[in-house]
């Protein structure tokens, strides 16, 4: 793209991102609709078959809307096919129906909390939350229940547990262990196998387009958004689509147009404009391009949560070949392991959430002028290398990205090294000369907590959910006689061995602002008519937080089965 092309587009987001609207500055149809050729013509248009596109176009037309669906890829299902497959759903019936209360009042602090923590206040009607941020957790809480039992009841989604592990009978909450958490399990489902078992993402793909087969609903792959058309009085009449043969089409939609597509962390410059810090990739599918975001700035539509994702760190030397990384480190496996950064220094509790380890990769050193996290080194002995083999990013064999010394000091060596070869994707960003002394002594001082159980730097292993994601990553038989089964020794020999990780998503969650019928909203805070939103295309219910596994699909599948209702009823 020339500079001077480049420049206007960046102009273009901030303008919308600041809530100016910028319809003016990017091409709309608008006013016109009566008199356009329509290619195709149905009630309601949605965009994208993953869980957010796939629960709008089931619950709009069981509402008796006549549905269209359109899908930018040639197969159907998105990010949810590549899941593993686990939504949070607040006081499901499931829950209950085992005595699990989950109390309204509860589950909206825990919620808020973490969402809004510089504004939470529990004494207040909306525990300090703006009007709308509370509403969109409020129709969280309220609906999703009704929306998994109204899934199951007509066929769509059969839903059981998540499984449990590490003794627990059910998943824990990302933060069990907080007061506000009045039902720390049984919140995360998964999609119900024909066999009772609990199911991954591919799953939730295959049930609900199953589901959108027996209700007749067609699906156009291979078709991406384009523009949309407005009439006269600015209202959402249709949408513009390329088709993979390079044809553009028109299809009208009567009652609305619903988006359920991915983020934009496959956006270089959208990515590089919005996102809060260094990020280098994810495993979000690779349509995941931010389509939607030049569209609703045209429409007028207020970009909201737009610096934050659902973080979660990603091995360096994948995302340097492609940000579309085959998986990210959701968990760091073993127990005789530890992460250090630049210094040789640890930085970061290890086994707690990935969502919370990887935003400390963004800390800025105002003295030095640097990001003293933007790489860290997973740093291991032969024992987790051999013990947890196959639990990613340890590999089964030999991989390239995967480094290997005889002595701690040979590692920095040869960390150094693949550094210097990589400085063209990391700003020369480098090993401080102290970094082989400080990885020793930082060896020395975890060995002593591993061997009295207790981590008086970071407490790992104090938390439920640290407990469940170890023994999760752990292979069946694997042993650690220490008293805290996280934390082992390393080696006094080698060998050793080093991953260099990085800030990746498993999506972004910043787009258009939507209201508690997950409408679009344009400057001025009003629901733009016929335009909706749900998913990691729209400014996230959960803004920063992430509430606990499941939290991405359990929120599309809410905000788009409201989406689906409410176009429904338009006329």
């Amino acid at each position: 793209m020339p500079d001077d092309a480049a420049d206007l587009t960046r102009r273009r987001l901030l303008l919308g991102a600041a809530g100016m609207g910028a319809a003016a500055a990017l091409p709309v149809c608008a006013g016109e609709s009566r008199s356009l050729h329509w290619d195709e013509e149905t009630d309601v248009v949605v965009v994208g078959t993953g869980a957010a596109g796939s629960a709008a176009a089931g619950f709009a037309r069981q509402a008796g809307a006549a549905v269209l669906m359109v899908e930018k890829a040639d197969y159907y299902g998105g990010t949810t096919a590549k899941s593993q497959g686990g939504y949070w759903i607040p006081n499901n019936s499931l829950m209950r129906g085992r005595g699990l209360a989950d109390p309204r009042d509860a589950a909206l602090r825990y919620m808020a909390r973490l969402a809004h923590p510089e504004s939470y206040d529990p004494q207040q009607p909306t525990l300090g939350l703006a009007e709308r941020d509370f509403a969109l957790i409020a129709a969280f809480y309220d609906n999703a229940a009704r929306v998994v039992d109204a899934l199951g009841a007509s066929g769509a989604l059969a839903s059981t547990f998540f499984p449990g592990g590490a003794g627990f009978q059910y998943m824990p909450d990302y933060y069990a262990h907080l007061p506000e958490n009045a039902a720390p399990f049984g919140r995360i489902l998964s999609p119900r196998m024909a066999d009772g078992s609990p199911g991954f993402g591919i799953e939730i793909a295959r049930q609900f387009e199953a589901a959108t087969k027996n209700l007749s609903i067609p699906v156009r792959f291979g078709h991406r958004a384009q523009r949309l058309v407005r009439d006269a009085n600015g209202a959402v009449s249709g949408l513009e689509v390329a088709t993979g043969a390079g044809d553009l089409r028109r299809i009208r939609a009567r009652r609305g147009v619903i988006f359920g597509t991915g983020g934009f962390i496959h956006n270089p410059e959208l990515r590089r404009e919005f996102l809060r810090g260094t990020v280098y990739g994810g495993c979000t599918v690779p349509a995941a391009q931010g389509d939607l975001i030049p569209i609703a700035i045209a429409a007028g539509a207020q970009l909201g949560n737009m610096q934050n994702a659902w973080w979660s760190q990603v091995v360096f030397e994948q995302a340097v070949v492609s940000s579309a990384v085959p998986m990210n480190v959701f968990v760091s496996p073993g127990d005789s392991m530890l992460q250090v950064n630049r210094y040789g220094r640890r930085f970061v509790n290890e086994k707690f959430v990935y969502n919370e380890r990887t935003q400390l990769h963004f800390v800025w050193d105002p003295v030095r002028a640097e990001f003293t996290n933007l790489l860290s080194f997973m740093v291991y002995d032969q024992r987790t290398a051999g013990q947890f083999a196959g639990m990613y990013p340890l590999a089964q064999g030999e991989a390239p990205y995967v480094l290997r010394a005889d002595t701690l000091s040979g590692l920095a060596s040869a960390i150094g090294e693949r550094l210097a070869t990589l400085k063209h994707a990391s700003g020369g960003f480098a090993l401080d000369a102290g970094f082989a002394d400080n990885l020793k002594s930082t060896v020395e001082r975890f060995n002593g907590f591993a061997k009295t159980g207790r981590d008086l730097d970071f407490q790992r292993g104090e938390t439920p959910v640290e407990k469940y994601f170890h023994a999760l990553y752990r292979p069946p038989g694997q042993q650690n006689p220490a008293p805290n089964a996280t934390l082992h020794p390393l080696a006094a020999q080698g060998p050793y061995y080093a991953i260099i990780l990085c800030a990746g998503v498993l999506d972004t969650k910043g787009g258009p602002k939507i209201d508690a019928h997950a409408r679009m909203l344009d400057a001025s805070g009003q629901p733009i008519a016929g335009l909706y939103g749900a998913g990691n295309c729209i400014a996230a219910p959960a803004a920063q937080a992430y509430w606990s596994a499941g939290a991405t699909i359990g929120s599309a599948l809410v905000f788009g089965a409201l989406a689906g209702e409410h176009a429904a009823a338009r006329v």
